[in-house]
């Protein structure tokens, strides 16, 4: 018991149930919180894997209801992307430095974020070609540090659809893209015991988490979700940047 109540230990639990209510209010965003803070304890790929296997229990408590409400017309060429793109982002994860290249994805996604809070708004063509681009750009930053998260996420809230439409269009791709990396990363045998264990130790916490953010969502407005998300990827990128 007493090897479980470690500062290291503390930090962890919180920094899951930040990640987990994030995951349940947005529909994404806990790899950008977790990734990064854990990496600090247990480095960028025991990190990487832990965050996504937790991400596949809130991706199982929250496709069925959102695979009834997505825009599948919207999504289904990003999650092909995602498949076919991830394994070049997870080789790149386990044959680059791992703080450089999450410092470098920090930059651009901050950019990102500083434009759509500026007001502009993706305007461009819809379809196949560009949900294609924008998903296999996701895909390649999600293989290498499990951020992909902000690049379909600006894309898919520029749309013209409801917040519950938008957040079912953010959960399923979340899912998806965590599939892709963690099964790629399975097929390479990164998984090891280590992780398996603090999987066991904190998976409770990340699913009351997540159960918790999901109430969070129905309290709120449409138009604070949308300033709650890129307010978030904004705090978010400067933790990253300065850590």
């Amino acid at each position: 018991m007493d090897a479980l109540l470690t500062l290291n230990n503390l930090f962890a639990l919180l920094t899951v149930l930040a990640g987990a209510i994030a995951r349940g209010y947005t529909g994404f965003g806990s790899g950008l919180i977790m990734v990064p803070l854990l990496a600090l304890l247990w480095g960028p790929i025991d990190a990487i894997i832990f965050t996504l296997t937790l991400g596949l229990l809130a991706t199982a408590q929250m496709t069925i209801p959102a695979a009834k409400i997505a825009n599948w017309r919207d999504i289904a060429p990003i999650c092909a992307a995602a498949v076919i793109v991830t394994p070049l982002g997870t080789v790149m994860l386990v044959s680059l430095d791992g703080d450089i290249v999450k410092k470098i994805i920090a930059v651009a996604v901050l950019a990102a974020t500083l434009v759509s809070l500026s007001g502009w708004a993706y305007k461009g063509p819809r379809g196949i070609i560009p949900s294609s681009i924008f998903g296999a750009i996701a895909s390649l930053i999600n293989g290498v540090g499990a951020v992909g998260g902000p690049v379909y996420v600006i894309y898919l809230i520029s749309l013209s659809e409801k917040a519950k439409v938008q957040r079912a269009n953010i959960a399923i791709l979340t899912g998806v893209m965590g599939v892709s990396v963690l099964g790629y990363t399975l097929v390479a045998g990164d998984v090891t015991w280590g992780i398996i264990d603090r999987i066991l130790i904190f998976v409770m916490p990340y699913i009351l988490g997540v159960w918790g953010g999901a109430k969070m969502f129905r309290l709120l407005p449409e138009e604070t979700f949308k300033r709650v998300i890129l307010w978030f990827l904004l705090i978010i990128c400067l933790a990253i940047l300065v850590v």
